[in-house]
């Protein structure tokens, strides 16, 4: 009589758990490395807006000679004192962020520290930190006259800065500094750059027949006159501002039935010469009437000779205005292209997760559908900066749901089920270097030694640029990589750079910049690389993260 060993049905399920484990680990790694990024992110901003560093006392010692040190501040006096040797107060220190760091100039906020003698007159003004450019920094820091204006105001008077002298050639950026101060002494409009409130006669110029308007949100203005009862936009007033060649501008746009009536511009911190033909172009010859949804991809662009700069602006902010509008809860709208986009998704999984992807024709036109949809249409891509603002901020609020499944997307159905969807099916750059070697009539391979350093390349520039983002930069990740332009045109030269090689490369090495240059590739490779065993990317990842972390905790 035989006898049958008894089977375990709890194997199947630890060979499962250990298949999961590696991936999962992998997706902790990744989930570490961006609590890492959010801490630093964090640390930097609390050092900044909370007591003053003690290595500004050399700098309070130019004013204050015998200071030693600074004491506490508390929540109810703005500013810190500046102690003696024996711990006597002799003075008074403060520096502008928290409340500057709203208050941009020509590229970013700057941080001054005010040194205050007992009775809490300025005694000078020091530049402690700024992200704006070094040109305008050095043109401020030649003035002789910029920093010292306020010496011997009391501090009751700081919250004002309509007379401070204003640095000719850097206008945004000493005009960001005084109004920076004012705001860390109580004003309350300091980053308001277009304060002045909208009028019936600035209505009128695109609702003529007006009697009246009312808010019915912030920036919304309902125009009274005419039926059915038209809507106004303002873009200061919804808090839009895309920087032109030095500056925001204010715009406002007429709506019937959501669609633009007219767009007008109603001021600007661009350079006057810009304004005033981007302003001609808007009134006589504008490409906005018509316009409904933010960005249509047959809509034509705002095109002023000599003001590209203002221009492009000018059309980021009617669509970033429109999209706020259409995004109001109480404004009817149906997403038919969200759902669009999500079947897109959907087909891509079918295709990449099943024997379909076997087929080569439904793979090549499949392709074609991706970079027409995907990208041309949607413009909807991962990539790094998206990623890296997320960590940096700690929180996904006010991504779309259709850019959190795609993410979804590109981030769990490697690990889970080892294969890489995003870049093989749906990223739409990779499928127009697809297309293009299909073209292609000659097709090159890089000689051994070549092809590998050149793939470290993509590996390189993914730790770089989480190097840069968690030292605080300032570095914008989408610059290092061709995806925006698909959402937004060509809008600075190191992206078009990298658009038009990895293109042009595809045409004779298959996959040129997939292989040889994306960060967000690379991380993707990450997750999918062997998923039952131990690499030595890991060892690498769980070496870079510790090491992050060990970095973290030595900061001041």
């Amino acid at each position: 009589m035989s006898s049958e060993t008894p089977s375990n049905p709890q194997r199947p399920n630890k060979r499962r758990l250990a298949r999961l484990a590696i991936p999962l680990w992998r997706l902790g790694i990744l989930a570490a490395a961006c609590l890492c990024l959010h801490h630093a992110h964090q640390s930097r901003t609390n050092r900044s807006t909370g007591k003053l560093e003690a290595a500004w006392i050399e700098t309070t010692r130019a004013w204050l000679p015998n200071a030693s040190r600074f004491g506490e501040a508390t929540d109810r006096d703005p500013l810190t004192p500046v102690l003696a040797a024996d711990e006597s107060v002799i003075g008074w220190a403060t520096q502008t962020f928290p409340e500057a760091r709203a208050v941009s100039g020509y590229a970013g906020a700057s941080n001054l520290l005010l040194i205050l003698d007992r009775h809490r007159k300025v005694l000078g003004t020091a530049l402690i930190s700024s992200e704006d450019t070094a040109g305008h920094l050095e043109k401020i820091r030649r003035s002789p006259d910029f920093f010292t204006q306020w010496n011997g105001r009391h501090a009751s008077s700081l919250d004002r800065f309509d007379e401070t002298t204003i640095v000719s050639g850097a206008t945004l950026t000493s005009e960001a500094m005084a109004r920076g101060i004012a705001a860390r002494f109580g004003a309350t409009d300091a980053a308001d750059w277009f304060p002045a409130p909208l009028t019936l006669e600035q209505v009128r110029l695109i609702f003529p027949a007006a009697s009246g308007f009312r808010p019915i949100a912030p920036g919304v203005f309902e125009v009274e006159g005419e039926i059915p009862k038209p809507v106004l936009l303002r873009s200061s007033a919804m808090g839009v501002a895309a920087r032109g060649f030095q500056g925001p501008s204010d715009l406002i746009v007429g709506l019937r039935d959501g669609t633009i009536t007219g767009v007008r511009l109603l001021g600007s911190r661009d350079n006057e010469p810009y304004t005033l033909d981007v302003s001609d172009e808007i009134e006589f010859n504008s490409p906005y009437p018509g316009r409904s949804h933010p960005q249509p991809a047959d809509a034509p662009p705002l095109v002023v000779s000599g003001a590209s700069y203002t221009a492009r602006s000018i059309d980021q902010t009617v669509s970033e205005m429109l999209r706020r509008y259409h995004q109001r809860s109480d404004t009817p709208s149906t997403d038919w292209r969200g759902a669009v986009g999500i079947l897109w998704l959907l087909v891509g999984l079918i295709i990449g997760l099943t024997k379909l992807r076997s087929n080569r024709k439904l793979r090549l036109s499949f392709a074609i559908v991706s970079m027409c949809l995907g990208g041309l249409w949607l413009g909807w891509m991962v990539a790094q900066d998206q990623w890296l603002t997320w960590a940096k901020r700690g929180s996904v609020s006010g991504a779309s749901l259709a850019m959190l499944t795609l993410t979804g997307v590109a981030l769990l159905v490697p690990p889970l089920f080892g294969k890489n969807i995003y870049c093989s099916h749906l990223c739409p750059h990779g499928a127009a270097q697809t297309l293009l070697g299909k073209l292609g009539k000659r097709r090159f391979s890089l000689p051994k030694r070549v092809h590998h350093i050149m793939k470290t390349v993509p590996w390189l520039a993914l730790i770089l640029l989480w190097l840069l983002a968690l030292l605080g930069s300032g570095f914008s990740a989408s610059h290092a990589e061709p995806f925006e332009i698909w959402s937004v045109g060509f809008h600075a030269l190191l992206p078009v750079a990298i658009f038009a090689v990895g293109l042009i490369g595809a045409a004779f090495l298959p996959q040129a910049y997939c292989h040889y240059g994306c960060p967000t590739g690379a991380l993707l490779k990450f997750l999918t690389h062997s998923p039952s065993r131990w690499s030595r990317r890991d060892t690498i990842a769980l070496l870079l993260v510790t090491a992050a972390w060990g970095f973290l905790l030595i900061l001041p």
